[in-house]
């Protein structure tokens, strides 16, 4: 067997092979087990807390036991992940404009990954090629093919707004520097100390740096992704068809 062989094979055995048996007796060891209480560890600590000693300290097992459900701690990495993912609502309103469409999935993508800290990072780090990620990537590229992209338009647009809601997960509503905005006296302080910058070296910072860093969390990706969006709507050419088409030539 070839080792591209191989590796479609360990991909099926894991995404849609059996999970094993596992313990039958009083803890029931189940994949569904190991991977809630290596989200838990993640969640609290960090992926880099994750190992197969701590899970199965957790859930009072030898870590041999472990390996009856999950054969690494990577395969672990993307067990969690696709369980992550499987929370993501992917029904869309198809009378919805397609930036409506997509905007819509980015949102409930973002609050599961913020759901779930230390999530988002995992999954820059590993992006798997799941039954729950391919569900979710299949829901965005959708409507933006139903827009009348080009199919390379398209997947370009997909991975940007994606990429664009992983990373901006990854600074979670818990980081010291979300927390520090949120905080209204600390923002304070942040605040007067921008005022008081030089304005000879800092003149835009001086005068408007405290329009950067605010609590505006929500408002900031519902900006970010708008202006992603604006972008995309801009590849839609004159030949273009689909519904955003129709928009942008005043079609009805």
């Amino acid at each position: 067997m070839t080792g591209q062989q191989a590796e479609r094979e360990d991909a099926r055995s894991l995404w849609f092979g059996p999970a094993g048996e596992g313990n039958r007796g009083r803890l029931a060891l189940t994949r569904e087990r190991v991977v809630a209480e290596a989200l838990a560890i993640i969640s609290a600590d960090g992926a880099q807390a994750l190992s197969m000693r701590a899970i199965a300290a957790r859930l009072g097992v030898v870590p041999g036991a472990l390996y009856r459900h999950v054969r690494s701690k990577e395969q672990l990495y993307d067990l969690v992940l696709d369980a992550v993912l499987a929370e993501v609502d992917r029904q869309a309103d198809p009378r919805a404009p397609w930036s409506g469409q997509v905007a819509t999935l980015a949102h409930r993508l973002r609050a599961v990954l913020e759901d779930h800290p230390g999530i988002a990072a995992l999954l820059k780090a590993r992006d798997p090629i799941s039954p729950a990620s391919l569900a979710l990537a299949e829901a965005f590229l959708e409507p933006l093919h139903a827009a009348g992209l080009p199919a390379r338009q398209a997947a370009l647009a997909f991975r940007l707004i994606y990429d664009y809601t992983a990373g901006f997960a990854l600074a979670d509503p818990t980081s010291p520097a979300e927390q520090r905005l949120a905080d209204p006296a600390t923002r304070q302080e942040l605040h007067t100390f921008l005022r008081t910058l030089p304005a000879s070296r800092f003149p835009a910072l001086a005068a408007h740096g405290t329009l950067a860093w605010t609590n505006d969390r929500d408002q900031r990706f519902s900006s970010g992704l708008e202006a992603l969006l604006h972008g995309v709507q801009e590849g839609l050419g004159p030949g273009a068809s689909g519904p955003a088409a129709d928009e942008r030539h005043g079609r009805a």
